[in-house]
């Protein structure tokens, strides 16, 4: 097609294009007839590609594809199994746990992989205190994971725990080597890895983009040689925000997948579109709003509880989710977690509301309500709130931001919004993933982004991790969030399946309940 529209010759036209590529810049999609090219439209901006760091569930497709952990979420049915660890054995008291590593792993770069690796990803994921840092800390201290041999690893953990298993796959095993040669004043390679990659996952980072997008290859090196017939050679991620824009992508056939949340409206016009198929996931996930109780007049659980009188949640699962949406009581999925008896969620009440506000002393101010750029649900969630406060005479405004700047404003108790709207995935299907990452009082602005504490629930909430018995420990995390909810520490909205629109014409294309991912390593595009 370039090639007719501008008359040129085709060994000029080879020239342009290697020129191209030395300069950063990806050829058409349209150059996937040449090479299997799979283009993903994602609502998150992709700023770095540091697997310790970049840990949520927004960025996880682009962590997943490049690396790896020990274990691996399977679904059909939905658990957890060795990937990198070939096997392990655990001690009479769960304390230790030693994993054998496969001799025939790589990374990107052809090393073999080893249990140095593994003992150095530990050690900079607990470093740098960032992504699962904060839970892994509680588990395993700096120093106390050994290499036995190159492909023996031991963790020795503070004290069992039933839910060290299932976060293995969030410890991504980086090449120790390189980012020790590319590290910067002792920053374990975070500069360098902004751009680059230290991975052993099925494809291996190639190129960014001048959108911001990336570009990934497929690592032909790869242990697991059950590839289909004809592979994936590439995979783009690009990011596009805006979530008419997503819509229009798909159904032009411009990209293979878009990911990101939907109205009901473009829903419909998607399962409209010929050649394109909206795949829902069973994916555990609870829609929340976040409130900042640690600054007034939020520390008090009364103006909480005006709040959530003043959030219209029937309106906004109607208009804004559609069907098999469904409001939530406690901040739990409904899989993990049933509310106890004479627990509800509030009721849509602006008199109620206004008339216990009149009760409070509340010192007027402007509140700010955060949404994140291109979450349609989290957009809708601000104005529907908005309008609520208005109604009580409460002046707010709305700032909506991408991702990557809502994400470091969760880390900052001056830059939080007073209420934020977003999803709350699984990292691991565990009821921990919600109840102690969000509410934690020894969390603040690693995963309690709410500045909330209720130390009843908290210690409810320490014993249910350890507890190994199943029944005591659902009991132990409903209980806790029962309290939480009674205390409205956040705006307990709703759940829904995660809906994902993808081209006809790829095939093999995979969902993930946990992590929020797409696995396109068996995907083909006919």
């Amino acid at each position: 097609m370039l090639e007719q529209r501008l008359n040129l010759p085709k060994s000029l036209l080879i020239f342009l294009c290697v020129c191209l590529i030395a300069l950063g810049i990806p050829p058409s999609s349209n150059a996937s007839a040449e090479v299997p090219r799979l283009v993903i439209a994602t609502a998150t901006p992709l700023d770095s590609l540091d697997p310790h760091v970049a840990f949520d569930t927004r960025r996880s497709g682009l962590r997943f594809q490049l690396y790896e952990g020990l274990f691996r979420w399977q679904d059909g049915p939905l658990r957890v199994s060795p990937w990198l660890a070939q096997s392990y054995t655990i001690s009479e008291d769960g304390r230790t746990l030693r994993f054998t590593l496969r001799k025939d792993a790589r990374f990107h770069d052809g090393r073999e992989l080893r249990a140095s690796d593994v003992v150095y990803s530990v050690e900079r994921v607990l470093a740098l205190k960032r992504g699962l840092a904060p839970l892994l800390s509680t588990l395993v201290a700096p120093g106390s994971t050994k290499v036995i041999d190159n492909h023996t690893v031991e963790f020795s953990l503070n004290r069992a725990s039933p839910m060290f298993l299932t976060l293995l796959p969030e410890i991504a095993i980086v090449n120790a080597e390189l980012l020790k040669a590319n590290e910067i004043n002792n920053d374990w390679g975070r500069g360098w890895l902004q751009s680059n990659d230290a991975g052993s996952g099925s494809f291996m980072f190639k190129l960014r983009t001048p959108t911001g997008g990336v570009v990934a290859s497929r690592f032909a090196g790869h242990w697991s040689t059950d590839w289909p017939a004809k592979p994936l050679e590439e995979i783009e991620w690009r990011t596009v925000i805006d979530v008419e824009a997503r819509t229009a992508a798909v159904t032009s056939g411009e990209v293979h997948v878009s990911e990101g949340e939907y109205l009901p409206h473009q829903l419909a016009r998607l399962r409209e579109t010929n050649g394109v198929a909206v795949v829902e996931s069973e994916a555990p996930r609870i829609f929340v709003g976040l409130l900042h109780a640690g600054r007034e007049p939020m520390k008090t659980a009364g103006f909480r509880k005006v709040l959530a009188r003043a959030f219209d949640t029937d309106h906004f699962i109607s208009t804004t989710m559609g069907t098999g949406a469904a409001a939530i009581a406690i901040p739990l999925p409904p899989t993990l977690g049933s509310p106890p008896s004479g627990v509800a969620a509030p009721s849509y009440d602006i008199a109620a509301a206004a008339d216990a506000l009149g009760k409070l002393k509340i010192t007027p101010r402007e509140f700010t309500i955060g949404a994140i750029a291109g979450d349609p649900h989290s957009e809708r969630a601000a104005v529907v709130l908005l309008d609520g406060l208005l109604k009580l005479g409460l002046p707010a405004r709305i700032i909506t931001e991408p991702w990557t700047v809502v994400a470091s404003r969760m880390r900052d108790e001056k830059l939080m919004y007073d209420v934020l709207f977003l999803w709350r995935g699984a990292r691991y299907p565990d009821a921990n993933n919600w109840l102690g990452e969000m509410y934690d009082c020894d969390l603040f602005a690693t995963g309690n982004a709410s500045w909330y504490c209720n130390r009843d629930a908290d210690r409810l909430i320490k014993e249910a991790r350890g507890q190994t018995d199943g029944r005591l420990r659902r009991q132990a995390f409903e209980k806790a969030a029962a309290m939480l909810a009674e205390d409205q520490a956040g705006l307990f909205v709703a759940t829904a399946k995660r809906r994902v629109a993808v081209s006809k014409r790829v095939k093999g294309l995979r969902i993930l309940q946990v992590g929020d991912a797409i696995d396109a390593r068996m995907a083909t595009i006919d």
